[in-house]
C-alpha cells in the first residue's frame, strides 16, 4: 500500500498542478473581459453623476445645493470616488488616501509638474494647469487604474467663473461590482483544491520515500512544505540509496 501511494503521489501533484493552471488560465480570461471598457459606466456617471451637477453653476463651492449634489453623485452606480477640487487646487473631497486636505499640485505626480514646468509660460492658463494637475492626482495611485477611470469637469457659477473641479473615479466595466458568479466560485475552489492537491503531495511522497531510504522524514517534508519544487529536487539530489533487501534462499531459487 505505501509502495502504491509512492508512486501515485506524484502524479496527484502534476493532476493538482494542472488542476490550478487550467482554473487560473480560466480566470484570467474572465478578467480581460471584465477590465473591457465598453464605455456603458462612462454613460451612466456622465448623466446621472456629473450633468446635475454641471447643471447647478453655484455661486461658491460651499454651496449647500451644490455640496448636497456632490454627496448624491456617491450613491451614482459604479462611482467609486468623488473628488472635488478648490479653484486653487485645495482637495476638499478625494479617495480614501485623500480624503480630504493637501492640494493638486502636492498630489499630482512628479512627471506631470515637470512636463508642465517645460511647458513655455502661456501656453496653458491658470484653469488648464489647474485641471491638469488635479487629473494627475486622481490618477496618482496607478495601482488600480486597470479597473477604474477618471471623468474630471470645470463647474462654472453664473458668470461663467470656475467655481470647481468636480472629478469621478469610476468601474471601468459594469463586472468590476457586480457580485461574483457561479463560474467565478466554482473556479476559486477548483484553484485552491488543484493547489492543495500540488502543494500537499510533495511533502507526504518525500516523507514516504524519505521513511524508506533511513533519512529523516519529518525533517525532509517539513522543508518540502516550506519550499516546495526547490526543496523536492534538492532532496532527490541529496537523499541516501535506498537499501538493499537481503536475498533469502527462496528468493534465490
Amino acid at each position: 500500500m505505501g509502495n502504491r501511494l509512492v508512486k501515485s503521489l506524484p502524479i496527484v501533484a502534476v493532476i493538482g498542478a494542472l488542476i490550478a493552471v487550467l482554473c487560473l488560465g480560466v480566470q484570467s480570461a474572465g478578467r480581460r473581459s471584465i477590465l473591457a471598457d465598453t464605455g456603458e459606466t462612462r454613460r451612466v456617471v456622465e448623466t446621472s453623476g456629473l450633468a446635475p451637477v454641471l447643471a447647478l453653476h453655484p455661486s461658491s463651492v460651499d454651496d449647500p445645493a451644490f455640496r448636497a449634489a456632490i454627496a448624491q453623485v456617491q450613491d451614482v452606480p459604479y462611482v467609486a470616488y468623488v473628488w472635488l477640487f478648490a479653484p486653487d487646487g485645495a482637495i476638499i473631497q478625494g479617495n480614501l488616501a485623500v480624503s480630504k486636505g493637501g492640494t493638486a499640485q502636492e498630489m499630482a505626480t512628479d512627471e506631470t509638474r515637470r512636463v508642465l514646468g517645460m511647458l513655455p509660460e502661456g501656453t496653458l492658463s491658470a484653469e488648464q494647469r489647474m485641471a491638469v494637475l488635479a487629473g494627475s492626482a486622481m490618477q496618482r495611485e496607478g495601482e488600480h487604474n486597470d479597473v477604474f477611470r477618471h471623468l474630471l469637469r470645470e463647474v462654472r457659477g453664473p458668470n461663467n467663473e470656475m467655481v470647481a473641479l468636480v472629478g469621478l473615479t469610476y468601474d471601468v466595466n459594469p463586472g468590476i461590482s457586480a457580485p461574483p458568479g457561479a463560474l467565478s466560485v466554482l473556479l476559486l475552489v477548483g484553484l485552491l483544491l488543484g493547489m492543495s492537491m500540488y502543494w500537499l503531495s510533495l511533502p507526504v511522497w518525500v516523507w514516504l520515500d524519505a521513511r524508506t531510504r533511513g533519512e529523516r522524514a519529518w525533517v525532509w517534508a517539513v522543508f518540502v512544505l516550506l519550499g516546495n519544487l526547490v526543496a523536492v529536487i534538492a532532496y532527490i539530489l541529496a537523499r541516501v540509496p535506498r537499501p538493499q533487501r537481503a536475498l533469502t534462499d527462496q528468493d534465490a531459487t
